[in-house]
């Protein structure tokens, strides 16, 4: 293990995976929160949108939306010291906006009165940004308010990622529109009261028959209950928009050699610049090693080849077993070169960390092939 892979874990509050889909993010931070609770550390793992193996692997029924620890017994079976404790969670990005309602109003009244109204639907679900920042939102309480040392933040896959971070940012974006800023001024004698007290013009009389029932009261009853929590919800969300930001949360761009990807993380990395988000280094995963001399090989083949049942076969048919071998070994050589490649091109980036992980064969199926990823973690 580098010593950079530590520090990164014992020197920050909030890790972020990213990266396109399929090149191992999930198994990445899972990865990464199984060394953190190694080394002692209070961590939580959050995703997005687990594969059941990641569940089975932790030792969990299944993945939740409430916190679940993984359970000490997971890592003695593995003979790991799990001198900390490791938990898992389930975003859940689905979220209505009760979430939200239920946490900000200022007491369970209004919160009810909200919940039940039937313009709150239409409502949440029309301000941009709601639904994302809510599990966003989740994520700062555990950071700030869970008492962890770390928390590793599974994201969807790039295409949909920018829209998951950019959630605080336009729902803070919606807050000081000129509607909101109307709504959070009314204070019950704005203008939405006083067109609901001319409830006998012909208008609103059109309205009410339009709608099957007494609109403009209605509506300005939610807005009037709605806009008591406008206020915490800006606050909390420059608090989100500060955390993506501070010193102590970093972004690590997942990858694999494969150039699409590579684009790819590349141009998430000039996003995080856009937006003043940290970049904490690449994670290149599946990277072929060097094998040493395939003229050391070819000797090494001879050797055993002398020795094994092939020895009283024919000259040719060594001659061909061992051919096939060396091209093999070849061709690892000449991937193993590419992937060298795409690391020099990383690097031309500023300040770029890149954390190499060797290729691995087989499916991750337990806590101790998490353990052994992070392990081969090479700085």
């Amino acid at each position: 293990m580098s010593p950079p892979l530590d520090g990164l874990l014992a020197h920050n509050r909030l890790l972020i995976t990213a990266g396109s889909g399929g090149v191992g993010k999930t198994t990445m931070a899972a990865a990464l929160a199984v060394r953190a609770a190694l080394q002692g550390h209070r961590v939580a793992v959050l995703t997005i949108d687990p594969a059941r193996r990641l569940a089975n692997a932790l030792g969990l029924p299944a993945m939740s939306s409430r916190l679940q620890r993984v359970p000490p017994s997971v890592f003695h079976r593995a003979g790991l010291n799990d001198a900390g404790e490791m938990w898992a969670m389930m975003l859940d990005t689905k979220s209505t906006g009760d979430q939200m309602v239920q946490r900000f109003a200022p007491d369970a009244k209004t919160a009810g009165d909200i919940l039940k109204n039937r313009y709150y639907e239409y409502f949440s679900t029309s301000l941009a940004g709601t639904q994302e920042y809510m599990a966003v939102e989740q994520v700062r309480a555990l950071v700030l308010e869970g008492g962890f040392d770390l928390v590793v933040l599974d994201t969807p896959p790039a295409v949909n990622a920018l829209n998951f971070l950019d959630a605080p940012e336009r729902l803070l974006e919606g807050l000081e529109s000129p509607p909101m800023q109307m709504l959070r001024n009314d204070g019950g004698g704005g203008l939405m009261t006083r067109l609901a007290n001319r409830g006998k013009g012909l208008v609103l009389r059109g309205f009410n028959k339009l709608t099957g029932g007494p609109f403009l009261a209605e509506l300005t009853e939610f807005l009037t209950v709605f806009g008591s929590i406008l206020d915490a919800l800006k606050t909390a969300s420059e608090a989100v928009h500060a955390l993506l930001r501070a010193p102590s949360t970093q972004f690590l761009l997942v990858t694999t050699p494969a150039r699409s990807n590579v684009d790819e993380a590349l141009r998430f990395r000039r996003e995080l610049a856009t937006r003043g988000l940290t970049f904490g280094g690449f994670f290149l995963n599946r990277v072929h090693q060097a094998l040493p001399s395939v003229t050391a090989k070819a000797e090494t083949i001879a050797a055993a080849l002398a020795e094994s049942p092939f020895r009283d076969d024919p000259l040719a048919l060594r001659l061909d077993v061992a051919g096939a071998l060396l091209a093999g070994l070849q061709a690892h050589n000449r991937l193993a070169r590419m992937d060298r490649s795409v690391v020099e091109r990383l690097a031309l980036v500023d300040g770029a960390t890149i954390f190499q992980i060797p290729l691995h064969t087989g499916e991750i199926r337990d806590i101790d092939g998490l353990a052994a990823v992070a392990r081969s973690v090479t700085g």
